[in-house]
Formats: structure tokens, C-alpha cells, sequence
């Protein structure tokens, strides 16, 4: 949706406006107005004339002051940081002001900045000047989001025509009461003055050109600075004559406003630019952004009451846009726990069901890892301790036993276990001699460090002796050695 931009620029003789259409696609002037002023009439009623007979609405309105109504000052600080800037550039400048700090409103640009420290060009105003500005616009109907410096403003026409700034470089707006000037090298601001003479000068241009020249020279320091090119705007540079003593007192280039090729001005108003030139600089800077200088005195409780409604809303839509982030964040965290703990499940359920077939006995679960862990750790002392008896395996364990019998001996084996470091036997055979004689073979083995014979005792028929054998593992050259 396109944005509709009025700039004003109220001058001693006439009242001027341009109106600047603002989209994505394009920025353009759609309308230059001009109004002479009557000194006899009250200004408000003149401004609310101009606005009804223009129709001047519009969504931005801006505003300037001329250069004699304010303070500005080109300073430099040994800061590069903003905070610190903003905490020392209206001491700074009060310092040098015959007014308080509490009864100025202020502003500043960064001009230029390095290492060591920082060149501002910091204005100030009365709180009673803006006071007066402000009342007349609102009685006229108008509410500037923004009031900024006239001689600033005739430097966006020189951003957006991309006009050459190299070197020095001197910009004259010559109105009919004031002159203002702004010195340029390689396109940083370096000099900013408002002369109290202009068109209507006493002594007539010899007058104006001699002040022009001191003035030149208070900029440079006693150094007489020699722009290498000039730009001429105000109703001053359509005087010829002015432009040819112009170019004679100060042998430089002299370029019209009329001259620049501004995309965003029709060519139906390009004869205008100049005439224009404030008014044009205020709406371009807004609509195109340009880098050019700009301040704005709407600061405190002058602040534009659209602009705080505007951050606001965009607070508000912070807020809001917050809360669905978070909201979101939740949700994704929500999610993702869910798909964690989906997974957790999985897993712990196929542990249980690979430990419960690996170790079926286990009747009490409590911590599969642990108790596998130690299982394993049984498996593996058992084989360290076999190993260490060099029985082998339990099957050789066997094979060994069943040949070192004789074999009128018969041997029935109802059950048996390995512990880490025993072999239990229980079983049973044909007499209490043949139970003595299968614990001499298995002593006669070497393989254990003690082998016992117990509950040797005869069977409920009668026809056999049951007994029970521990064998402990560990040799018997290694129970010596120890």
C-alpha cells in the first residue's frame, strides 16, 4: 500500500509543500505547491488555507526549522560508542549555548567517525520554539512525525542525484532573507552556517558575496577553502547575474539544482527542484532513506504521539509474535519429549525381553544392565577359575571323571552345578565302597584343592547309597605353592 508523504517548508515570503508517494515498487513527486505568505496575516490561517486549497494530507508529514531559529554546532568527542554519545553530546553542546540544558531540545548526526573519537553535528532548540512550531501546525491541521533542519535538507537531492561530492564542495540555498551554506569534502559535512542575508541584502550582492567569503574563511579556520564545485538552490539561483558574480568571487564549478537528474522527480517539476529544494530533501530523505544528514528535534515530550502509538502496536505484535514463538518452542519441546520417551519405552522393553532369555532363572528384576553385568561377570570368573584348574570345559570335566572310574564302579549323576570356585555332584551308586572309591578318583585327578564326600547314605529301597561331592577347584601343587 502505497504511503503519502507531505513535506513543508514555511519560509519569511512564501509557503511551500511537496507531495511524494511512497511504495515498494517506486517513489515518486506527485506535486510541488507553493503559497505566497501575507506578513499582515496570522500564519495558522495562511497554513490552513494552503492545506484545503492543496488537499495536503497525507500519512507522514514533515517539518523543518530554518537555521536562525535553532543551535547547531560541529563538535568533536573522543567516543565512538552510541550510549556514550548520546549521554555527552547535549552537555557538550549546552556548554557552548546561552540557554539551559533543561530548556533545550536535542539532536545530532554522526558525521564522521575513527578510532580516536567522533564528529557530530549536534542542534538544539528552545523548548518555546517548538512549542510555537508545533501549536501552529496542529491549528493548521497538520502533526509532523518528524522536524528537522532546513539547511540540511537540500543534501538528500544531492544523494539522490548521485552528483559528484568529491573533493570540496560548497551548497548555497539562497533564500530572500537567509542564505544557508553547507561545506562538503569528499561528501562528509565539514562546515554548517546560516547568513542573516539573502536576496533582499541592503548593500546588494557585492554585500552578500564579501559576507559569503568571511564566512568561508571562519569555516576553514583562517584557511581560505576553494570548493572545487558549487550547488546553487533557493530562488537565488535563477539571478543570473548572482551566478556570474558567484562564479568570479569563488573561480569554482557552478551547478543548479534545475541541472540534477533526480529519478523520483517527473520532468514536469525538474524546472522547480531548486525552488523546492528543502521541501523536495525532507520527503526524498523519508521516502528513499538516503544516507544524507537528518535530525529531529520530536524528541522527549516532543516525540511525535503517531510514533509512540506506532511502537506500540509493533510492541504489541512483538508480544504477540513472542508468544507464538514460545508457544511453538513448547509444543516442539512437547513433541519432542513424546518421541523421547516413546522410544525409552521401546528400548527398556527390549531389554527386559533380551534379559529375561538370557537369564530365565532370574525371578526379581531390578536392574537389568546391573544384574546382567554381574552375570556376566560370574561367567567370567567361573571360566577364569576353570581355566586356572585346567579342567577345561565342564563336558571335559566329565569326559576326565567317567575314564578315571573303573568300570565296576557305576555311577548315576542326578544333578550337578558349578560355582565360581566348587563343583557340586550329587548322585548315586552301588555301595558305600564304590562312593569312596569315585571320591579317591577324583582326588587322584590333582585337578582340586579338597574334595568332600557327604550325605552318603542308602536309597528307601535299599538297593543303592546316594551321596553328594564337593570338589573345590584349585589344584593341589597350587594350594602348596600358596
Amino acid at each position: 500500500m502505497a504511503r503519502r508523504i507531505v513535506a513543508l517548508d514555511i519560509g519569511s515570503h512564501a509557503l511551500k509543500a511537496a507531495v511524494i508517494e511512497s511504495s515498494l515498487r517506486q517513489r515518486r513527486v506527485l506535486n510541488l505547491c507553493q503559497r505566497p505568505r501575507d506578513p499582515e496575516r496570522p500564519l495558522t490561517e495562511q497554513l490552513q488555507e494552503f492545506r484545503t486549497a492543496y488537499a495536503l494530507s497525507g500519512d507522514t508529514v514533515l517539518s523543518c526549522l530554518p537555521g536562525d531559529a535553532v543551535f547547531f554546532r560541529m563538535l568533536t568527542l573522543p567516543f565512538t560508542r552510541a550510549r556514550q554519545l548520546e549521554q555527552t553530546v547535549p552537555f557538550e553542546l549546552a556548554s557552548q549555548l546561552p540557554l539551559e540544558l533543561n530548556n533545550l531540545v536535542v539532536d545530532f548526526h554522526i558525521v564522521q567517525q575513527t578510532p580516536e573519537g567522533t564528529i557530530v553535528l549536534a542542534v538544539a532548540a528552545s523548548k518555546t520554539t517548538l512549542t510555537e512550531h508545533l501549536a501552529m501546525l496542529s491549528e493548521a491541521g497538520f502533526d509532523p512525525a518528524r522536524i528537522s533542519l532546513a539547511p540540511l535538507a537540500p543534501l538528500a537531492l544531492l544523494m539522490a542525484a548521485g552528483a559528484d561530492l568529491s573533493g570540496a564542495t560548497l551548497l548555497l540555498h539562497i533564500a530572500a532573507n537567509r542564505t544557508d551554506l553547507a561545506l562538503l569534502h569528499d561528501g562528509a559535512l565539514t562546515g554548517l552556517r546560516t547568513l542573516s542575508s539573502g536576496l533582499n541584502h541592503e548593500g546588494g550582492f557585492p554585500s552578500f558575496l564579501r559576507e559569503l567569503r568571511w564566512t568561508l574563511l571562519a569555516l576553514g579556520n583562517g584557511a581560505a577553502p576553494q570548493p572545487e564545485r558549487v550547488f546553487l538552490c533557493g530562488e537565488g539561483s535563477r539571478f543570473s547575474q548572482l551566478c556570474v558574480e558567484l562564479q568570479q568571487a569563488l573561480t569554482a564549478e557552478l551547478v543548479s539544482f534545475d541541472e540534477l537528474m533526480i529519478p523520483s522527480i517527473p520532468e514536469l517539476f525538474r524546472r522547480e527542484q531548486g525552488t523546492y529544494a528543502v521541501c523536495l530533501g525532507l520527503g526524498l530523505q523519508e521516502a528513499l532513506g538516503l544516507p544524507s544528514p537528518v535530525v529531529n528535534l520530536r524528541q522527549g515530550s516532543f516525540v511525535h504521539q503517531g510514533q509512540q502509538t506506532a511502537i506500540r502496536r509493533e510492541l504489541s505484535h512483538l508480544g504477540w509474535l513472542t508468544a507464538g514463538v514460545a508457544a511453538a518452542a513448547g509444543l516442539t519441546f512437547a513433541l519432542a519429549m513424546h518421541g523421547l520417551n516413546t522410544r525409552y519405552d521401546s528400548l527398556r522393553s527390549e531389554i527386559r525381553r533380551v534379559f529375561v532369555a538370557t537369564l530365565p532363572e532370574a525371578h526379581t528384576i531390578v536392574n537389568e544392565k546391573a544384574q546382567l553385568q554381574e552375570a556376566v561377570e560370574t561367567l567370567r570368573s567361573r571360566q577364569r577359575v576353570w581355566q586356572g584348574a585346567a579342567v577345561g570345559s565342564p563336558l571335559e570335566f566329565l569326559r576326565q571323571l567317567s575314564t578315571m572310574l573303573p568300570a565296576q564302579i557305576r555311577l548315576d549323576l542326578d544333578e550337578w552345578t558349578f560355582d565360581t570356585d566348587a563343583i557340586h555332584l550329587q548322585g548315586s551308586t552301588t555301595s558305600f565302597d564304590s562312593a569312596e572309591s569315585i571320591k579317591i578318583a577324583m582326588t587322584n585327578l590333582g585337578l582340586f584343592r579338597d574334595v568332600q564326600l557327604k550325605d552318603v547314605k542308602t536309597t528307601a529301597g535299599g538297593k543303592k547309597v546316594s551321596f553328594s561331592l564337593h570338589l573345590m577347584l584349585g589344584s593341589q601343587k597350587m594350594e602348596r605353592e600358596r
